[in-house]
């Protein structure tokens, strides 16, 4: 027997594919994988031991690993695809600015690959069947229900809703706590519905909203099982969802480039900007365009990017899409074409006037890997799931806490003398002003050069030598407006440097108001001075119930506040029974009063549910639980 030729290792070849995330650069290699005829599994990744962000990775073939002992005996379910040590593998690697390339790749199988039938024999097909009803294990829904009514004992303004088809099985379950609802008040500008462990078939179809403090942490703003992704399903969801949030629709609204969504945001909510998910949109390249990958390599794929992630203006994507869809006979791809339909809501070269907070990015989130990994696997049962959802609630209002502590007792040490440094350190909080400092410090890196003016307007080209790149700032001094074709402030919502070395040579020496925005500052939480509430509301109103409403949520506002600290809480509690005995004595000297009858304990809108048949909602009743 001749022996086995060594595995060739082959190193990326130039120019090679580069990824927005390692679940793009699986995607690819399990195209990859199909063509040739193997399966491909995760075999293994590593995290950074600094920033916990995911760094590498290894995709391999799923027979990798130690062939079976002989000798031992065999299990009693055989493994389809046997053991046999092959090698067969991509190892992939993640750069300073967040993309991933190929950093090593063998392409030698030791057994016999099958490229004309990829599906193993001893496996049938899956078919994928649509309930219109979720199904829970018994006694799990019992457990569920009991638990909602248990947190709004705790705190009568946490909300649920529940939803029934016209069988009378439920469809829908929607909850918040109450904090979430205090804290939409201050953060209502994006919000981010995620839906992707609904479309990876977990067991449990979860649908969270999400939002990010002036922390840059991202919290829970509600939860949802769907029985389906129906456009009746998210459209009822969103109008839970709006209700509990006092009617208030976000300035922006993050999904999935998902057709039932797009329907379903445009109905309930018109008034927000619906955009889509950057790294939704890219995720999807591999699965969309697998053939076109498998046509052309590496080749497709970087351009693609260029033309997405590195088009400066409108017209430059424009003009960048039409050679890309030239060269590599993209007419065909219908869903190309649709997102193209769509580029105004996910395409950085159109996002001016929008700000999405940090929630759009080129990858999916660490922040939100890490606050879904505690929540749920694919075989998490819900009794699991609701005991992580109470840890997890902890864990973000202790994590919140320690960031405003540390916010209000130690400022960050400034590394350099720039005026902006001076001016954002008392603004921003820390943790914000850390990821601006470093703007500021990158401004040392860039060169301005004004190309053109046209009154108050001045076109600058600044040369970026970090990122080898140049980028266009538009600044206009007599509007104080400035555009950076880098889109920072767009997606993360704080200047760039090339802006700051364009304001700096401008002789302005301090960020405009306009791009200092109160989300990100140690006063984000703060009221405005009228406050949410009106006192010509609490005073003037003749209804009891709506004064009652008035009140609790006014309460609720002090327990968020005064609960951050010992001394608050002291203060708050002194408060409270000052104004008890007040407002005993006040009612003891009334003999008569208009409306005897309590109204209901907390919000009045504690519990929706209703009954949903086709694609409305015939009735919708709220039942409010006395206390």
């Amino acid at each position: 027997m001749e022996p086995e030729p060594e595995p060739k290792l082959e190193p990326e070849p130039e120019p090679g594919p580069e990824f927005s995330s390692k679940e793009e650069a699986f995607s690819y290699y399990q195209t990859y994988a199909k063509s040739v005829g193997f399966s491909a599994i995760i075999k293994a990744s590593r995290r950074s031991r600094i920033s916990g962000n995911f760094i590498d990775a290894k995709f391999a073939c799923t027979r990798y690993g130690t062939p079976p002992n002989p000798q031992k005996p065999k299990p009693k379910r055989a493994r389809t695809s046997p053991k046999t040590d092959c090698k067969a593998s991509m190892h992939v690697k993640r750069t300073p600015h967040g993309t991933w390339i190929i950093s090593s790749f063998i392409k030698h199988h030791n057994h016999q690959t099958n490229s004309n039938n990829n599906a193993s024999p001893s496996r049938k097909p899956k078919i994928k069947k649509t309930l219109h009803h979720l199904v829970f294990a018994e006694g799990d829904l019992q457990f569920l229900l009991d638990t909602f009514m248990s947190m709004q004992n705790e705190n009568p303004n946490f909300f649920y809703a529940v939803d029934f088809n016209e069988e009378q099985r439920l469809r829908t379950v929607f909850w918040v706590d109450a904090k979430a609802r205090l804290d939409y008040r201050h953060f209502s500008d994006v919000v981010l519905l995620d839906t992707m462990h609904v479309k990876n078939e977990c067991k449990l179809p979860f649908v969270p909203f999400v939002g990010v403090n002036h922390h840059f942490q991202v919290f829970l703003l509600g939860l949802a099982f769907v029985s389906d992704e129906s456009e009746s399903t998210f459209s009822w969801l969103m109008r839970s969802w709006l209700r509990a949030m006092g009617g208030c629709a976000p300035k922006v609204m993050l999904t999935d480039c998902d057709e039932a969504l797009k329907k379903a945001v445009a109905e309930v909510a018109p008034e927000s900007w619906h955009c889509f998910c950057l790294w939704h949109v890219l995720s999807k390249v591999p699965e969309k365009l697998g053939r076109v990958m498998q046509r052309h390599g590496g080749e497709f794929l970087t351009r693609f990017n260029e033309c997405v992630l590195r088009s400066r203006t409108k017209e430059q994507f424009e003009k960048r899409w039409g050679k890309m869809v030239g060269k590599f006979e993209l007419g065909d791809e219908s869903w190309l074409w649709d997102i193209y339909e769509d580029r105004e809501r996910w395409v950085p070269a159109f996002m001016k006037g929008r700000v999405l907070a940090g929630l759009s990015t080129v990858q999916r989130s660490e922040a939100m890997n890490c606050l879904f990994d505690k929540y749920v696997q694919r075989k998490t049962t819900l009794k699991e799931f609701v005991e992580q959802y109470r840890v997890v609630l902890q864990d973000k209002c202790e994590e919140e806490a320690k960031a405003d502590f540390v916010t209000l007792h130690r400022q960050p040490a400034l590394k350099s003398p720039s005026p902006y440094g001076k001016q954002m350190v008392e603004l921003y909080t820390n943790e914000v002003f850390k990821k601006f400092q470093s703007e500021v410090l990158g401004a040392v890196a860039c060169h301005p050069r004004k190309e053109r003016e046209d009154g108050p307007t001045k076109v600058f080209r600044v040369q970026d030598f970090e990122d080898n790149e140049d980028f266009v700032v538009t600044w206009n001094e007599s509007t104080l407006e400035v555009l950076c074709a880098c889109y920072l402030f767009e997606f993360n919502g704080f200047l760039c440097r090339h802006v700051m070395i364009v304001l700096q040579i401008s002789a302005v020496h301090s960020i405009p108001p306009r791009y200092i925005l109160k989300r990100w500052t140690k006063d984000a939480k703060s009221r405005q001075t009228a406050g949410d509430l009106s006192m010509s509301d609490a005073v003037v109103s003749d209804s009891r119930a709506k004064r009652y409403n008035n009140l609790c949520q006014q309460a609720f506002q002090l327990g968020d506040v005064g609960s951050l600290s010992q001394e608050s809480y002291i203060a708050a509690i002194n408060a409270l029974e000052a104004a008890l005995r007040k407002c005993k004595s006040l009612n003891d000297s009334i003999h008569s009063v208009k409306e005897p009858n309590l109204p209901c304990s907390g919000s009045q809108e504690g519990i929706l549910i209703s009954n949903s048949v086709g694609h409305s909602n015939k009735r919708d009743s709220t039942l409010g639980k006395r206390k």
